[in-house]
């Protein structure tokens, strides 16, 4: 029923029972999920307080499913939860294996493709001067999911700086 640039948010939801999950009971990406990205259904991570499943998102990475858009659901269980901030987020998909380049475009072009905001997710010129600068820290980091369950990661993205307009 999806049109292409409609968005499939929650993408790594595990439960409840009457929610499309996109990996099966045997760990596989259901066909329908690369059918559909393909047609140019975009699928929105919205890590929040209940819909981020390590069962979902590691062994739909491991076949080749990336989500289009990397992205958070923000409200009080969820930053007191697994989802924290964006840079946690974020640090989770580079701890799949997911690049640094890709995990960025996800979070940054790809979301304002995706809401026909061209203006932002980019440092073009004439463009507001919106920067995160980031730290990629190494070392032995524990990311959990929505469930508590731990996935070790030896690398971690921390903010530093945020400018808004240039200021």
């Amino acid at each position: 029923k999806l049109r292409p640039g409609d968005m499939f948010t929650h993408t790594f939801s595990y439960g409840p029972a009457n929610r499309e999950t996109i990996v099966d009971e045997n760990l596989k990406v259901k066909p329908f999920v690369f059918a559909a990205q393909k047609r140019g259904i975009i699928f929105d991570v919205g890590h929040g307080g209940g819909a981020f499943s390590w069962r979902q998102a590691v062994p739909a990475l491991q076949q080749g499913f990336q989500p289009n858009v990397i992205s958070t659901d923000l409200h009080t269980d969820s930053m007191n939860g697994g989802m924290k901030d964006l840079c946690n987020v974020m640090s989770k998909f580079l701890s799949m294996g997911m690049s640094l380049q890709d995990v960025i475009v996800r979070t940054t072009l790809n979301p304002a493709s995706a809401i026909k905001r061209p203006e932002f997710g980019n440092l073009s010129v004439g463009s507001d001067a919106d920067v995160a600068v980031l730290n990629l820290r190494k070392g032995d980091f524990g990311f959990v999911d929505i469930r508590k369950t731990k996935l070790k990661g030896t690398q971690k993205l921390e903010a530093e700086l945020t400018l808004r307009s240039g200021k």
